[in-house]
């Protein structure tokens, strides 16, 4: 791994070595959905899965080494809604939860002839946890926010393309993929055996797969120039 990042930042350091380097701003906002995935849901069939709308928004900062390569920092704020439906004495019954974080994310961008590619690490922090469960069969000693992990470690990957804009504002559109591989639940919800929550000897561990639509909006606001002495770089902004 180390290897790899080495490379990239040799390969980086060459091409932004001939060119302007800038930086941009920008805010996003998506909706979509997402995935609980744990494995005893689908080895057991006691609850499954059902579909439910979440959004993101927030702002990112950009620096563009070329055209065509560039680092991102962006700041999230995101909610996710998992639901379930389970038999409770015969009757369908449906469990939601939602959870609210802050994702904080550092991308590798790629961008060539219209279309970018973004892959990298995501650290997420749950803010809070909402539950609702119109069976109301199954109860625990602890509230849903005592068996959730707060810090969560992730890599998501997008990709999209230039829909309009000026010389130095545009709108991109496109998908962003997120994935928690870290474990969601702590020593407490695997005691309840979350979010199953019926009596297990094991508990399976829990990972999120969000799937986003991607709306974009960039400003380029500043160039890196070099005086023609080559000893000093100054930050040009517009």
């Amino acid at each position: 791994m180390k290897k790899i990042l080495t490379f990239i930042i040799l390969v980086l350091g060459i091409n932004g070595a001939s060119a302007q380097p800038w930086f941009d701003i920008g805010i996003k906002g998506g909706i979509g959905t997402s995935f609980m995935y744990n494995k005893q849901i689908f080895d057991e069939q006691q609850i499954t899965h059902k579909f439910k709308l979440g959004n993101t928004y927030g702002a990112k900062l950009g620096f563009n080494f070329v055209q065509e390569h560039q680092i991102t920092f962006d700041i999230m704020q995101t909610s996710y809604t998992q639901g379930f439906t389970y038999t409770n004495a015969g009757t369908e019954a449906n469990r939601q939860y939602n959870l609210k974080g802050l994702d904080l994310l550092l991308m590798y961008r790629t961008n060539r002839k219209g279309t970018y590619f973004e892959i990298g690490p995501q650290w997420t922090t749950v803010s809070s946890v909402k539950y609702t469960d119109d069976g109301g069969y199954f109860l625990t000693p602890y509230t849903f926010e005592q068996v959730i992990n707060k810090k969560n470690f992730g890599i998501a990957l997008g990709f999209g393309g230039y829909a309009f804009g000026t010389d130095n504002f545009g709108v991109t559109t496109g998908l962003r993929i997120n994935y928690i591989l870290s474990d969601l639940i702590n020593d407490r919800g695997k005691q309840v055996n979350f979010p199953i929550l019926q009596p297990n000897e094991e508990s399976d561990p829990t990972h999120n797969l969000g799937v986003m639509f991607i709306v974009e909006m960039n400003y380029d606001f500043g160039y890196l120039v070099s005086s023609r002495c080559g000893k000093r770089t100054k930050l040009f902004v517009f």
